[in-house]
């Protein structure tokens, strides 16, 4: 579904991602980890144009991405869903116009035929009674729910995730995860940067860590948290779960 071969990108003098090679098969979940300023949300937002890449391509379900041209990006974002940590909600409009207003101008979907699809994606994550509700009226949880069905709502053919709950408080992480593993299950093609390693225990096909702009190791849950390769991964991994212990004692 997506497949990028010698992604780099350079923020003047700093080389934030190099020769990056990834391919997320359809119907698959790939999770990005890695210490901070490792590359995991430059590379996600790469994916999507947010942030241009210097190099490299990109392919969307089998059909080249031009990097170097907007509307090459704006084609690809249709077909690819983001869900942001910081919701990324218009404040000024309703949750039901959040989610009918792109549906409407780039797919040329009627009103009505909008806000019949939103309106059953709301009931899908309990908030069909929030529909008429602002953003400002709504907690972290349930504006992420809102902003991942959003991005349903353009029926993509993937989406991506940048740390999706590390804005939230603790007990309504609970309910933006159960959304992701729902959408796991139903095949939905997901690349998630998270924080949240059970997880990507639980639901990722494959668990991807990265640092200092590359990726270092890759491979399915069991083996990448069981058996580790690389010394720079057994490191990471040993960190979180000091800190995880620290924090739980």
């Amino acid at each position: 579904m997506i497949s990028l071969r010698g992604i780099g990108k350079r923020f003047g003098a700093h080389r934030a991602l190099s020769g990056i090679d990834l391919d997320v098969e359809a119907s698959s979940v790939v999770v990005l980890i890695g210490p901070s300023g490792s590359g995991k949300s430059t590379l996600i937002r790469c994916i999507n144009g947010l942030v241009r890449p210097d190099e490299g391509t990109l392919h969307i379900a089998g059909k080249p991405v031009d990097i170097h041209h907007e509307s090459a990006w704006q084609q690809m974002r249709t077909e690819v869903g983001m869900v942001f940590q910081d919701y990324a909600l218009f404040p000024h409009l309703s949750v039901l116009r959040n989610m009918t207003i792109t549906p409407e101008r780039r797919r040329g979907v009627p009103r009505a035929k909008a806000e019949e699809e939103a309106r059953a994606l709301l009931t899908r994550v309990g908030l069909a009674h929030k529909a008429l509700d602002y953003p400002s009226a709504l907690s972290g949880g349930q504006q992420q729910r809102v902003a991942i069905v959003r991005a349903l709502a353009m029926r993509p053919k993937a989406i991506l995730f940048d740390e999706p709950t590390s804005a939230l408080d603790p007990e309504t992480i609970g309910s933006v995860l159960d959304v992701m593993k729902d959408l796991a299950r139903e095949g939905t093609t997901m690349v998630v940067v998270t924080h949240e390693m059970g997880f990507a225990r639980e639901v990722a096909d494959r668990v991807v860590f990265m640092a200092e702009g590359q990726i270092v190791e890759e491979g399915p849950p069991d083996a990448f948290f069981g058996a580790p390769r690389h010394e720079r991964t057994r490191t990471f991994l040993s960190n979180i779960r000091s800190f995880g212990e620290a924090a739980h004692g």
